[in-house]
C-alpha cells in the first residue's frame, strides 16, 4: 500500500508544481489561501538560471513517480538500486524544501501556500523512501506485479478526475494582485524612497527623481546617459535616487551586480560601481570581472569580499525589488518624478518636461528657463553636483544625505583673470548651471605653472580631451586621448599616482570646457585633487610657449 500513496503523492506535488509553473510563466493570477504567493513570485528568488522555480519541481516528482513504477517492474537485484535511488531524490528535493522554505520565511518575509504544500509532500515522500529502503517489501512475482500496475492506474485515473477539474477552477478564479497604491497616498512615498535610500544630487531638493534600475539590462546602460545629463542640468534642484530591480529571469547575474554596487556603498563607493558595472555590462558577468571594475573604484576589496561572501546586503536588494513590485514595477529602467510614474523609457527631453512640470507646481524655475542650458550630450561627461556626497557617513555603511558642497573650496583654484564670475562665462557669454559652478573644480595652471611641474622631475600624464580626428593632427607629446564624450567609461583607465594635465586646443576662462568637465569627473571619482590640473592654454599655449614641440 506505501507504493500507491507515494504515487499519489508525487502526483499531488506535480499537481502543485504544474499549476505554479502556469501561473508564473503566463503572469495568471494565483489562487493564494495565505496572500504571500506573489511576494514569493515576484522574489529574485523566482527563478534560477533563468528558468521558473516549480519547473524543478515538475522534473522532481515526474521523475519519482518513474522510479516508483519501475521498481514494481524489474528485477529485484535492480529493484534495489531504484530503491536508493528513489530515497537519494526524495533526500535532495526535501533539503532544497528547507532551503526555500528558509528563504520565504527570513529573507523574502512571506510565505506561498503552495510552495509550503509542496515541502510538506517532498518530506513525506522522502519519508516514506527511508522506509522502503529499511523495510523492502516481499519480492513481487508476476501476479503481484500486476496488481501494483492497476493500483498504480486507478490512483493516475483518480488523480486525473481531480485535477483537471481543480485546475480549471483554480484558473479561472486566480485572486489578481492588488494594484498598486494610488499615487497620492504616504504608502507610495515610503516605498519610493527608504531612509537609506542611495542619494545624490540635493537630499533636499523640491522635486525627487528615482529609478528602478536592473544593472545588467542594456536598456538602462545606455539610459545612462540621459540620467547623468538630468543630474547634471537639474543639480540642486532636484533629488536623485537609485533602488535595485534586478530582473534574474532574464539577467541571472544582474542580482550579484546589484550586490557588488550595495556593498561598495558600504564603503561609500556606490555611485562610482554603478557607472563602472553600467560602462562594461557585457564584460562584467563574473565575480572575477565584477572584482576588477569595484577595484577601480578605490574600495577596500578585503572588506568588499567579506561583505559579498557574507551576503549582508542581499536584504537591502531584495527589498529594494520588493518595493518596485509594490509599487508596479515590471520592466527596467522605470522612474518615478516625486509620486508620478513616467511612462515607457524617457528620453532627456520627455524626463525634463515632467521635471519642470513639477519644479513649476513647487514654485521653483527650471534651468531651461532660468539660464541657457547645457546640449544633453555634453552634460553626459559632467557628473551631478552633490554626487559625493551621497556616499556612506563613517560607519553607517550606508548612503546617507550630507550638506551640499559649496562652492567657495574653489575660490583659490588658480583662478584666471577676472575673478570667479569670469570663469564661469563661455566665449559666447552663457552662464553655465549652478551645478557644475558648485562641484570641486580643477586646479588651473598656466605656461609657467606647467614648467615649474615639468622642472620637479614628476612625469605628468598628458590627457587630450579633444575628439581623436583632431588629436590626431596635433596633440602634446606623450599625451593620450580620451574624448570627453567617452570619459564617463574610461575615467577608471587613468592612474592615480601621476599628476594628470587635462587639456584641449587652447580656451580659457571657461568652466563648461571640455578640460574642466574631465577634470570635475575625475575629482569626483576619488582623484587626488593635487593631481588633477587644467592646462587653460592647452595646445596653442604648448606651442607658443615654447615648452616643447608637438606631433
Amino acid at each position: 500500500m506505501r507504493k500507491p500513496i507515494s504515487v499519489a503523492l508525487a502526483l499531488l506535488g506535480l499537481f502543485d508544481s504544474l499549476y505554479l509553473l502556469w501561473t508564473y510563466t503566463l503572469t495568471k493570477p494565483i489562487m493564494c489561501f495565505g496572500g504571500g504567493c506573489d511576494a514569493v513570485r515576484n522574489s529574485p528568488y523566482a527563478h534560477m538560471g533563468g528558468l521558473p522555480m516549480p519547473v524543478l519541481g515538475v522534473a522532481g516528482y515526474v521523475l519519482i513517480v518513474l522510479l516508483i513504477v519501475a521498481e514494481s517492474l524489474v528485477p529485484a537485484s535492480l529493484a534495489i538500486e531504484i530503491r536508493y535511488a528513489l530515497a537519494g531524490a526524495t533526500a535532495f528535493g526535501f533539503l532544497f524544501s528547507v532551503y526555500l522554505e528558509y528563504l520565504q520565511g527570513f529573507v523574502i518575509h512571506a510565505f506561498c501556500t503552495w510552495c509550503v504544500t509542496s515541502g510538506v509532500v517532498m518530506m513525506l515522500l522522502f519519508a516514506l523512501a527511508l522506509y522502503n529502503v529499511s523495510r523492502p517489501g516481499p519480492e513481487a512475482d508476476p501476479p503481484a506485479q500486476i496488481v501494483q500496475l492497476r493500483s498504480y492506474f486507478a490512483v493516475g485515473v483518480l488523480a486525473i478526475l481531480i485535477g483537471v477539474p481543480a485546475f480549471y477552477e483554480l484558473a479561472t478564479h486566480g485572486e489578481t494582485a492588488p494594484p498598486p497604491p494610488p499615487a497620492a497616498t504616504e504608502t507610495t512615498a515610503a516605498k519610493l524612497v527608504r531612509p537609506d535610500s542611495h542619494v545624490t544630487n540635493n537630499p533636499d531638493a523640491p522635486v525627487t527623481v528615482v529609478e528602478f534600475g536592473d544593472l545588467e539590462c542594456p536598456v538602462c546602460g545606455s539610459e545612462q546617459e540621459v540620467v547623468h545629463a538630468i543630474r547634471a542640468k537639474y543639480g540642486n534642484q532636484i533629488r536623485f535616487v537609485f533602488r535595485q530591480f534586478p530582473l534574474t529571469h532574464i539577467h541571472p547575474f544582474s542580482e550579484r551586480m546589484a550586490e557588488a554596487s550595495e556593498c561598495a556603498g558600504e564603503q561609500g563607493r556606490f555611485w562610482e560601481a554603478i557607472d563602472k558595472i553600467y560602462s562594461r555590462q557585457s564584460d562584467t558577468t563574473t565575480d572575477e570581472a565584477l572584482r576588477r571594475d569595484v577595484t577601480e573604484t578605490g574600495v577596500d576589496m578585503s572588506k568588499f569580499d567579506q561583505c559579498m561572501s557574507s551576503g549582508a546586503e542581499m536584504a537591502r536588494v531584495n527589498r529594494d525589488h520588493e518595493d518596485g513590485v509594490a509599487l508596479g514595477v515590471v520592466g527596467t529602467p522605470t522612474f518615478y518624478v516625486d509620486r508620478e510614474s513616467v511612462p515607457d523609457v524617457p528620453t532627456f527631453d520627455d524626463l525634463s518636461k515632467v521635471i519642470d512640470q513639477h519644479l513649476m507646481m513647487a514654485g521653483e524655475q527650471s534651468p531651461s528657463s532660468a539660464t541657457p542650458a547645457r546640449p544633453p550630450t555634453a552634460s553626459v561627461n559632467t557628473p551631478p553636483a552633490a554626487e559625493k556626497n551621497s556616499t556612506a557617513s563613517p560607519g553607517s555603511g550606508k548612503s546617507s544625505p550630507a550638506p551640499a558642497e559649496s562652492a567657495s573650496p574653489s575660490l583659490d583654484l588658480g583662478q584666471p583673470p577676472g575673478g570667479l564670475l569670469s570663469s564661469f562665462q563661455t566665449g559666447g557669454g552663457q552662464v553655465c548651471s549652478e551645478a557644475e559652478a558648485a562641484m570641486k573644480q580643477p586646479t588651473l595652471i598656466d605656461s609657467n605653472q606647467l614648467r615649474a611641474i615639468l622642472s620637479e622631475n614628476t612625469k605628468p600624464l598628458f590627457v587630450d580631451v579633444r575628439p581623436a580626428k583632431e588629436f590626431a593632427a596635433g596633440k602634446i607629446p606623450g599625451a593620450i586621448n580620451i574624448p570627453l564624450d567617452e570619459m564617463p567609461q574610461r575615467w577608471g583607465t587613468l592612474p592615480k599616482d601621476r599628476t594628470l594635465i587635462f587639456y584641449e586646443a587652447g580656451t580659457s576662462g571657461d568652466i563648461c570646457a571640455s578640460a574642466r568637465a574631465a577634470g570635475r569627473t575625475v575629482l569626483e571619482h576619488g582623484y587626488p585633487y593635487s593631481q588633477v590640473k587644467v592646462y587653460q592654454e592647452g595646445l596653442a599655449g604648448w606651442k607658443k610657449s615654447g615648452l616643447g614641440s608637438t606631433k
